[in-house]
């Protein structure tokens, strides 16, 4: 099997387990901060959101998204008034309203495409293959902390199906 065929498993699975990870908060559980310095599920899910334009980039994806400027550093402070958040759901449907398009455009990416070089912060990562790599794992990992702020919220562990 081709890295690609199995990057876009793992993408496929990632858009599973970001719906199913939310099922069941709303959008008062989804504000809530179990501890200082933690942040709360809507925030990890519009990080998720924000690490989806990079994959839409890669696959050459247009994607416009007024507020995922919000969600790209981490949430330190509680939310000014004046910025206007989105809801839990607004934040599902888009992410859902994306992922189509850019699992087709990730899937027409060529072999020498995911092989050209790119300039990355992390020294591992050196083509656009390794970078989607990395995406995919911010993408688990941030799944992965919603998970356990679930069972915080008193939520049943998330359905893998």
């Amino acid at each position: 099997m081709s890295a690609k065929n199995q990057l876009l498993i793992q993408y496929d699975l990632h858009n599973t387990l970001f719906n199913n990870v939310l099922v069941g908060i709303n959008e008062e559980e989804s504000n809530i901060r179990l501890a200082p310095g933690i942040n709360n599920v809507k925030w990890l899910a519009g990080h998720l959101v924000w690490g989806q334009l990079g994959l839409a980039r890669m696959g050459g994806v247009t994607v416009t998204i007024e507020w995922t400027d919000h969600f790209n550093t981490q949430l330190t402070e509680p939310v000014s008034p004046s910025l206007k958040m989105p809801s839990l759901e607004e934040i599902k449907i888009e992410w859902n309203n994306y992922a189509t398009p850019i699992r087709e455009g990730l899937a027409q990416m060529t072999d020498e495409a995911l092989n050209s070089p790119i300039e990355f912060p992390l020294p591992a990562f050196k083509t656009l293959e390794s970078l989607w790599t990395f995406i995919n794992h911010h993408q688990a990992y941030t799944i992965g902390q919603i998970g356990i702020l679930r069972r915080g919220l008193g939520k049943e562990a998330m359905k893998y199906r």
